[in-house]
């Protein structure tokens, strides 16, 4: 694609812009990730797609009646972790089967990538984040974003 095709920051937050799974005021940020990808800038991409990721899937989840924080005892409230989020019955309903599964072996399962894990806790190094599960993260976060604009809804599918 990259031979046939220019790529832009621009052209990935316009992208971005117009999908609705993108929460607003993100389109920039998920954009550049994307861009990142196409500059075979992974380790970077994923730096930020892990949590913009969390952020839309957390909001597509509140959006159906989802309750996708907690109280402590203290009457704190803290927002559930990517894990968590994919557990609940409402990401099934939502996702589906298949999206489920993908989104938990790549981001969240100690099986699989584990990339949500990895990057929060500074666990990512230069060789995994060059790694297949990387690519594929950052291309299934594109796909979706772009999949959203050609469906015409915030069904991720």
């Amino acid at each position: 694609m990259l031979v046939e095709h220019r790529f832009t920051k621009d052209l990935m937050a316009t992208a971005c812009h117009y999908s609705p799974i993108v929460p607003q005021s993100r389109e920039q940020l998920l954009g550049y990730a994307l861009w990142l990808g196409f500059e075979y800038e992974f380790g970077a991409a994923i730096h930020l797609l892990c949590p913009q990721l969390e952020h839309m899937v957390r909001l597509q989840l509140k959006d159906v009646g989802a309750i996708t924080s907690n109280l402590d005892n203290d009457g704190i409230e803290s927002e559930c972790g990517l894990s968590t989020l994919m557990e609940l019955p409402e990401a099934h309903e939502l996702f589906g089967e298949d999206l489920t599964f993908r989104l938990k072996s790549i981001f969240t399962d100690s099986l699989g990538f584990n990339l949500r894990n990895e990057v929060a806790h500074g666990l990512l190094d230069d060789n995994f984040a060059r790694s297949v599960g990387s690519i594929y993260a950052w291309w299934m976060v594109l796909k979706l974003v772009i999949r959203s604009i050609a469906l015409g809804s915030n069904q991720s599918q």
